[in-house]
């Protein structure tokens, strides 16, 4: 049996991103909720995707689109100041004992909800991502969400085996959202419009670890008004099937 955690959505999606650039009079408001966890919360941010630098948000490093904000760690409740009306955000939190990053399972374009996924299409999709030889030599899909003709995946990618200007015991750790379409001949890759969410390369005892990824933190649209739904989320246990946790991966 595939151990994978699946999403079952009717593929409600996601507009063509069309969000105007900051000017010096956009009002910004306060991104507020709460966030549960088992482990004492020490840090949360926001990021719109589409706009901030991947390798910078992977480092830690400051970039544009990155908006930090405050948590009770007895409560859970928090603020985030400086957001701007108008994007979609994932949130990031971290724990004593891991990083949780959200992620926006909407399809890149509006489609028309399909019959279920079945599990044929799950095994061709999988297979696809595990099996076909790329420059990462462990591939696996973390969270699918789709039906029988559509699909949306984050997909974690480590290489592990020496490459060019690599040290050591470096590796590339690589995490991204893909977007699949099912045709005659089978389920196809929607190709180049893939979105990288983690980029980080070095040492692998210098990785972050665990590193966790969660659709319930992302996806928070915030409307021209400044609207958005209530925030509530209670973190799970870190996982291997949510993402990086324990040792590096090798491959197969």
């Amino acid at each position: 049996m595939l151990k994978l955690c699946i999403l079952v959505c009717a593929c409600v999606l996601l507009l063509p991103f069309s969000a105007p650039a900051i000017m010096a009079k956009t009002t910004s408001i306060t991104l507020t909720g709460r966030i549960r966890s088992s482990h004492r919360i020490i840090r949360i941010e926001a990021v719109e995707r589409n706009r901030a630098d991947v390798l910078a948000l992977s480092t830690n490093k400051p970039t544009a689109w990155v908006f930090p904000g405050k948590i009770n760690s007895a409560t859970g409740a928090f603020r985030i100041p400086g957001i701007v009306p108008g994007h979609r955000y994932d949130l990031i939190v971290f724990t004593a004992k891991a990083r949780w990053e959200g992620v926006n399972m909407n399809y890149y374009r509006p489609v028309q909800p399909g019959p279920a996924m079945t599990q044929s299409d799950l095994k061709q999709i999988v297979r696809f991502i595990e099996k076909i030889p790329r420059f990462t030599n462990y591939n696996r899909p973390l969270w699918i969400a789709g039906d029988h003709n559509h699909a949306t995946l984050v997909v974690e990618q480590i290489r592990s085996h020496h490459f060019y200007s690599g040290h050591q015991g470096s590796i590339i750790f690589r995490v991204a959202v893909w977007y699949f379409e099912r045709y005659y001949a089978g389920w196809q890759k929607v190709s180049n419009l893939g979105k990288v969410m983690t980029r980080w390369r070095g040492p692998a005892n210098r990785i972050t670890n665990p590193w966790q990824y969660l659709p319930a933190l992302g996806d928070i649209a915030v409307s021209e008004a400044g609207a958005f739904k209530p925030i509530d989320v209670t973190l799970p246990k870190a996982s291997p099937h949510h993402g990086l946790d324990g040792a590096i991966p090798t491959g197969k």
